[in-house]
């Protein structure tokens, strides 16, 4: 069995605290939480057969764990790693994306984290969709040709009047490190590395960070792209994205939901092959949200036991830190 430790108890810590308990290999032994309130409610109507701490130190101190997960507010995630990492280098740590709230901090986590005997991962879920599984696979195998060049978008109605949240604050909030790191994974996993950027960004509702950002990508492989991220658009009740790959031999479409391949051999020639999200099905344990968060976790909790390293690594999650830096620079006085 393995004993898991949980740092923040917000909706992704909530999350992934139920996903860990109905695993049959897993358990929430401990939980750091520093607000009092939550800690009386998680007691009495989440978990109330764990230890809880209001510090790392003294949790990793007390306990006996194999991981941790974190899942506190980005501008935490780095200085609780190194909390842990003095503690205790006997661990395995998984983040919530993304890894850190710069690429400085980031670096400083991939430092830490390669001091600690375990594995560490960050939680980029959309590479456990079987969408988007299928769409690499595709690309891989050359199926659409060689990609010319790409359009992407991730949209979301969570920034829709001026107000003050977590989200308008300078440093952890910004539509750069909440709604675009998702899609900026999936591109870097997609495409590879990138070359040059140039970008605008533009506050829409906010007064100190993005509501939006259009970014020209340049690949190292020549491959050019663009990517638009705005969490201000109506009608988006949960966020969406979507990637349209427009190749030699034909284009594909990719969003959630499918992955779409489109071929003309002439203007009245044309083929079409849907591959939709219902057509993979999912085998997972136990559906809580979407399907995903139960793969990763599993996929973690997999590579803890066999000290592997997971895809999305602290190393592997860096470069989207590295890549929104780059876009902040490139937009540099454009808010």
């Amino acid at each position: 069995m393995q004993k898991i430790g949980l740092v923040g108890l917000g909706k992704m810590g909530v999350l992934h605290g139920a996903i860990i308990n109905a695993l049959p290999e897993s358990r929430i032994e401990a939980v750091c939480e520093r607000e009092k309130f939550i800690v009386k409610m998680a007691k009495k109507i989440l978990l109330n057969d764990v230890s809880y701490y209001d510090t790392c130190t003294s949790m990793m101190e007390n306990e006996t764990l194999d991981a941790v997960f974190i899942t506190t507010s980005i501008k935490q995630h780095v200085p609780i790693i190194v909390e842990i990492a003095k503690a205790q280098r006997d661990i395995s740590l998984f983040v919530e994306k993304p890894l850190a709230e710069s690429a400085e901090s980031a670096r400083l986590a991939c430092e830490t984290g390669s001091d600690l005997r375990g594995v560490n991962m960050v939680g980029f879920q959309k590479r456990y969709s079987l969408i988007y599984r299928q769409a690499k696979k595709l690309i891989d195998e050359e199926t659409i040709g060689r990609p010319m060049f790409f359009i992407a978008h991730s949209y979301s109605s969570d920034v829709l009047r001026q107000g003050k949240s977590w989200r308008s604050a300078k440093g952890t909030g910004g539509v750069l490190l909440d709604l675009a790191p998702h899609l900026i994974d999936i591109i870097l996993w997609l495409f590879g590395d990138v070359k040059s950027v140039t970008a605008i960004t533009r506050s829409l509702y906010s007064k100190e960070v993005e509501d939006f950002v259009n970014a020209s990508l340049v690949f190292q492989s020549g491959l050019t792209g663009q990517m638009d991220v705005c969490w201000s658009v109506r009608g988006f009740r949960v966020p969406e994205a979507s990637i349209e790959i427009y190749g030699e031999k034909g284009n594909m479409f990719v969003d959630d939901d499918m992955v779409k391949l489109e071929f003309s051999d002439s203007a009245a020639h044309q083929e079409s092959q849907v591959f939709y999200k219902q057509t993979f099905g999912t085998s997972v344990p136990f559906l809580l949200d979407q399907p995903e968060y139960t793969e990763e976790d599993i996929s973690f909790l997999d590579c803890v036991q066999r000290c592997s390293e997971p895809p999305t690594s602290f190393l592997e999650a860096a470069k989207v830190n590295v890549l929104i830096d780059q876009i902040k620079e490139a937009a540099s006085g454009t808010l």
